[in-house]
């Protein structure tokens, strides 16, 4: 039986899809995460944090992949923050005041100074994926549903963070031509930014570039899977890697086969 597929194309000038973000250092994969693209979704469908449909429906409802279509080129930023930051035991930091109080009474307090941290923000400059998604049996529906909210979002969409803006709409298709995510991944068109991108780099356009897509027996692990607690902490999941060969046409001409 043939599965719909949904595509979608993440393209910008700045994508971040943390896996093991954690106070001042916030980290990118070289491809969206799972758990980023089901807070995607989560934002489309007004979903919001900790809403327990994060987990009981878009992870376990769909099955995940992603194509590398430009892999970019990573940035690093550093951004000074001011302000008093809520710490892992659950106070604040600051300076000034040596009890600990509530987040008002430090406001409040003339004495209390808020903390300056040098926070180091990793990003991905240029990048272009393609996502696909098909149902799991788990939440039978959830597919169009989702193809709908990504047309017409409730919340604005980004790339990972907030500032990662995508530069064209994110939804490509919902379609039954392929077998499943895997044959899409490896059929489906290539888009004209990555040999744009790679040309403009005097690069030349590589003959193989990377897709995953998630499988129970893959020997690839991930720590993306969405749990919703307030630690913010993940489960595994497993996946497989593709190299689904880049069309001719796309590497000679820069442009959709």
């Amino acid at each position: 039986m043939v599965r719909p597929v949904l595509l979608l194309r993440l393209e910008g000038p700045l994508q971040s899809w943390g896996a093991r973000s954690r106070w001042d250092v916030r980290d990118t994969q070289p491809e969206p995460t799972k758990s980023g693209v089901v807070g995607l979704l989560g934002c489309a469908l007004g979903y919001p944090m900790y809403d327990p449909r994060l987990e009981a429906e878009l992870d376990a409802g769909l099955r995940f992949g992603v194509r590398v279509e430009s892999p970019g080129r990573v940035m690093e930023d550093f951004q000074t923050i001011t302000d008093f930051l809520p710490t892992a035991g659950g106070g604040f930091k600051h300076s000034g005041v040596k009890v600990a109080r509530s987040l008002e009474t430090l406001q409040a307090d003339p004495d209390a100074v808020p903390a300056t941290i040098l926070s180091q923000r990793t990003y991905l400059e240029d990048a272009a994926f393609l996502v696909a998604l098909e149902e799991t049996d788990a939440v039978p529906g959830l597919l169009p549903r989702c193809a709908a909210a990504v047309q017409r979002p409730a919340w604005p969409i980004f790339l990972g963070r907030k500032a990662c803006i995508p530069t064209r709409p994110i939804f490509e298709a919902l379609t039954e031509e392929y077998q499943d995510i895997e044959d899409a991944l490896r059929r489906h068109r290539w888009s004209w930014l990555g040999a744009h991108i790679q040309n403009r780099r005097g690069r030349g356009v590589p003959s193989l570039l990377p897709a995953y897509v998630e499988d129970p027996s893959g020997l690839l692990v991930r720590q993306d899977a969405v749990r919703v607690n307030a630690a913010r902490q993940y489960g595994f999941r497993h996946c497989r890697e593709l190299q689904p060969p880049v069309s001719n046409s796309w590497a000679q001409e820069g442009g959709g086969a």
